[in-house]
Order: structure tokens, then sequence, then C-alpha cells
């Protein structure tokens, strides 16, 4: 039997384990992300199953991984710290 060429290939993505594996969390804190709408997932299991299989596309995982980056906004330098002396200075001035 041929394939029909309509029919759109499925998409590769990463399940639950997967994220939780590269993000070194539970499984349980991957399904809170997707429950609070932070990375999207589709979820794959039949409507008769109870429980959810979600799949996230690369595409989503980007964004999620985009969005959850530390940048250090432009022209702002860290604070300097003073150098620790041995002295005590009873009155700072």
């Amino acid at each position: 039997m041929h394939p029909d060429p309509t029919e759109q290939p499925i998409p590769f993505g990463f399940t639950t384990a997967d994220i939780a594996k590269r993000f070194r969390v539970g499984q349980d804190t991957v399904r809170g992300w997707i429950k609070r709408g932070e990375l999207v997932a589709v979820n794959t299991r039949d409507v008769r199953c109870g429980r959810p299989r979600f799949v996230v596309l690369p595409e989503a995982l980007a964004a999620f991984e985009q969005a959850r980056q530390a940048v250090t906004p432009p022209g702002t330098r860290p604070a300097r710290r003073r150098k620790r002396t041995s002295q005590i200075d009873f009155y700072p001035g």
C-alpha cells in the first residue's frame, strides 16, 4: 500500500521525560509548566484515556528556552564590591 501524499507527516517532539531530563527537573514540574501555559504541548492520548501524554514540538521548546534566558540589560554593570579590610571603621563617613 502506498502512503497518501496529502497526509502530513507526524512532527518529531519531546516527551515530558525528555524535557525533565534536559532541565534536570521532575516530570511534575514539566507538566506544571504546560498547565500554566509556559510551555506549549500537544496531548497525543486518545480521548478515552484518562492520563494525558504531552509532546512538545521543537519550535515550542526553543520559544520556552528563549523566554527563560537571563539577559542583563545593555548599559548596566554589576555593582562593585568593596575590598574587605581587617580594620573596623567605627565612624563611617
